[in-house]
């Protein structure tokens, strides 16, 4: 049984958990260190494992001292993750792999407070781990073994998906496209609905078709991943989507608005390691 140590159960700390526990398949234990365990447990209550075990401890001395830990998993806020790690040196073992999902700790920086030798593995999630449907980046640092990385792997695909960069620098443009990404959609959501209700439509409808609508398109970009090829086939010759769409991407307004948020997300990430 391999034993994961979970820091932190915040929305992300606890939307991933949730995953773990229903998707991860048996052969695991969670042990979750969070000063709010209480609240981490009974918001995990309604579900049932038969095959996995979870504990949930307020502070570090609840944790079982005899642990085996595979992994660590620390999911707090950056600006806690160093401090974090500092004080739970006495649960790495060699084998040990330590995940961090903070945005801007870079690898050398988690490896300055962790045991010598320690594989250290950043991933970038993003919130639609929340439903199971989490769009991750991982990189790893090169002693992470084989073993190491696919545990990693089963982790973070037991709520989404996950990529592996080739390098360390690109986890900032990942950063930027997908675990800031899902906020640039609510917010154009919440511009179509405030345009539609500007023009006459009840909030609630526009609410309805603005939500209704975004969801739709998700779908069918899963189903069929060709952006070009769905938005080609949505749009007939001079009718009504042609005419949006030539409003929207006239002297290529769009591209430099997309291109302005990547960057500057990109560039606070870099800021932030």
């Amino acid at each position: 049984m391999k034993t994961i140590l979970l820091v932190g159960a915040g929305h992300m700390g606890g939307a991933l958990l949730r995953g773990w526990i229903k998707n991860a398949g048996p052969g695991f234990r969670f042990v979750v260190l969070d000063p709010n365990a209480a609240k981490a447990q009974s918001a995990i209550a309604s579900e049932t494992s038969e095959s996995i075990e979870v504990s949930h401890c307020i502070a570090k001395e609840e944790i079982p001292r005899d642990l085996e830990v595979a992994a660590i998993v620390v999911a707090t806020k950056p600006a806690l993750v160093q401090d974090a790690i500092g004080s739970l040196t006495q649960f790495f073992q060699p084998t040990t792999a330590l995940i961090s999902i903070a945005a801007g700790v870079s690898v050398a920086s988690l490896q300055e407070v962790s045991p010598a030798g320690t594989a250290v593995v950043r991933v970038m999630p993003n919130i639609g781990a929340m439903v199971g449907h989490s769009v991750s980046a991982g990189f790893a640092s090169s002693n992470t073994s084989q073993e190491q990385r696919g545990l990693v792997t089963r982790l973070f695909e037991a709520v989404g998906q996950l990529t592996w960069l080739e390098n360390e620098g690109q986890i900032h443009m990942a950063t930027a496209l997908s675990g800031s990404g899902p906020a640039y959609y609510f917010a154009v959501c919440e511009a179509m609905i405030a345009v539609s209700e500007q023009a006459g439509l009840p909030p609630l409808i526009a609410k309805a078709l603005a939500i209704g609508t975004v969801t739709a398109a998700g779908e069918l970009l899963d189903a069929t991943p060709e952006p070009e090829h769905l938005r080609e086939m949505v749009t007939s010759p001079n009718g009504t989507t042609a005419a949006g769409l030539e409003a929207l991407l006239c002297s290529k307004t769009l591209n430099d608005l997309v291109r302005r948020a990547l960057i500057a997300a990109s560039e606070r990430s870099i800021e932030l390691s």
